[in-house]
């Protein structure tokens, strides 16, 4: 029996009375009593070699464990599992507490945690929200899993920014490559947590799902010794992650990463990081103005006959609509102009005696110079900026007067529209556009700013669309006015 090999078997035959000792002889030579027959007062014992047991590694969280507060219920710290309940709930009144979360989405947390997840909480917003979930399941190796469930958070797509994290990670302006996110940003966390994150734990895909029990039979899969079949899933428990916990917090330099532009991420990350961010040499840097110059530059050097007609044709609707944007101008110069002759006062004739004639050498004729193209193509950017602002603030004007005003998007799209006129204000001052016009062009931003100014700017109020007064459909009146500017597509901005 010593040298009985796993899945080799022995026939013994032995006298019924020498059962007991039988037993306990197959037990210390770590076997087992497959199968045992008994005919005349004679055992007949089919024994088999156990297999070694599988030593399953489990290790203890970080001291801090779980690192970040928030709307979640702690379990069993060696399970392999964590839950993710994706709420819709007005933004700035997330629930504290879980039990104070709406009923059905409590209960599924709930029912994780009792079935044996270490951790089943909500998540709302798909940057700071995140972020919490990978400061708490880094700080626990044991966690293996990551089951999102749920519907899907309208206007956040926090569902998605976890897929998307999970699957692309996130570019060098710690932006979640992929997401469909508004804001998907992961600023106040550490690189090494974002990458051990992704590492770590596997994706248990149930967005849309808000059956009990489907997210109760997933989490029972997940802790199974044997690979365990669960809709496309084969779900088992392989251990703890092979490197220690992570413990880490959020820094809080980023309190709101939903207020951030686009461009204003470098110079964050900058403050963030600490470093200069890395500069890519001129020669690989050219950027469509100046290549468009060039390509211009060119075109003068070849003969005429070389041009294409697809070429004229482009130029020909280049000129047209520069002809456009001057011919708005104009009109606005020449409205200006109207006014200030009407404040003058009125002509009358008055008899005077006559003078003897007196010789005046007229004054030189000064010539308008003539602008280069860059200065037209200029000059129709802003042109165009300025219309794209003045329709999205009438729209923000109208959503003001509706249920709007007392929602969170307003001022969040509002202080969006702000941060965009100051920095068209910046571009233009550094612009070639001819000063005449660049007077009237800041005059018109800086009346944008009023009106925008006018606009609510409390983001803590709650959204009206999921506070259930907003019955428009998964749309928004206020995010949409403003998506109104990328309908603006040419000409291309004169500055970096």
């Amino acid at each position: 029996m010593a040298d009985l090999a796993v899945g080799d078997t022995l026939r013994i035959v032995f006298d019924a009375s020498l059962r007991e000792k039988m037993e306990n002889l197959v037990a210390e030579r770590d076997s087992e009593i497959l199968q045992m027959d008994s005919e005349d007062g004679v055992l007949t014992a089919i024994i088999g070699k156990e297999a070694p047991a599988i030593v399953m590694l489990k290790v203890s969280p970080v001291a801090d464990y779980p690192t970040e507060p928030g709307c979640f219920l702690r379990g069993n710290d060696y399970s392999p599992v964590a839950v993710v309940v994706l709420l819709n709930a007005p933004y700035g009144t997330l629930p504290p507490e879980v039990q104070n979360a709406p009923p059905e989405i409590e209960k599924l947390a709930r029912v994780a945690v009792e079935t044996g997840a270490a951790l089943a909480g909500t998540l709302q917003t798909e940057n700071i929200g995140i972020e919490k979930i990978v400061c708490n399941v880094v700080g626990n190796p044991n966690i293996r899993y990551l089951v999102l469930c749920g519907e899907e958070v309208h206007g956040h797509n926090s569902g998605t920014a976890v897929k998307a994290l999970l699957a692309n990670g996130i570019n060098e302006k710690r932006t979640i490559s992929g997401s469909e996110a508004v804001t998907p940003y992961l600023f106040n966390i550490p690189l090494e947590a974002i990458e051990r994150f992704r590492e770590q734990v596997a994706l248990v895909d149930l967005v849309g799902e808000m059956d009990p029990a489907v997210i109760a039979k997933a989490v029972w899969s997940c802790y199974q010794e044997k690979p365990t079949p669960f809709k496309d899933y084969m779900l088992h428990d392989p251990g703890a992650y092979s490197e220690a916990g992570i413990s880490c917090t959020l820094t809080g330099k980023v309190k709101h990463p939903e207020e951030i532009e686009e461009w204003e991420i470098n110079d964050l990350l900058k403050k963030i990081e600490g470093e200069e961010a890395p500069v890519k040499p001129p020669a690989a840097v050219k950027d469509e103005p100046i290549a468009r110059l060039e390509e211009v530059q060119l075109e003068k050097k070849r003969e005429p006959g070389v041009i294409d007609q697809q070429k004229l044709v482009a130029v020909g609707k280049s000129l047209a609509k520069i002809a456009e944007g001057l011919n708005e101008i104009a009109k606005i110069l020449m409205g200006e102009a109207a006014e200030r002759v009407a404040e003058l006062p009125g002509e009358e004739r008055v008899k005077v005696g006559v003078r003897p004639r007196i010789e005046v050498e007229a004054p030189p004729v000064v010539e308008e110079v003539p602008q280069t193209e860059a200065q037209e193509m200029a000059t129709l950017y802003f042109a165009n900026q300025l219309k794209g602002f003045s329709g999205v603030l009438a729209a923000l004007e109208a959503c003001d007067q509706d249920i709007c005003h007392d929602g969170c998007t307003l001022p969040n799209v509002a202080i969006s529209v702000i941060k965009r006129l100051s920095k068209l204000q910046k571009d233009l001052d550094a612009s070639s556009v001819v000063e005449p016009r660049k007077q009237v062009m800041t005059a018109h931003i800086a009346d944008f700013l009023t009106k925008a100014r006018a606009l609510p700017q409390d983001v803590d109020r709650p959204c009206q669309k999921t506070a259930g007064n907003c019955k428009i459909g998964s749309g928004c009146f206020a995010s949409g006015a403003l998506k109104m500017m990328k309908l603006i597509t040419e000409p291309p901005s004169p500055t970096p």
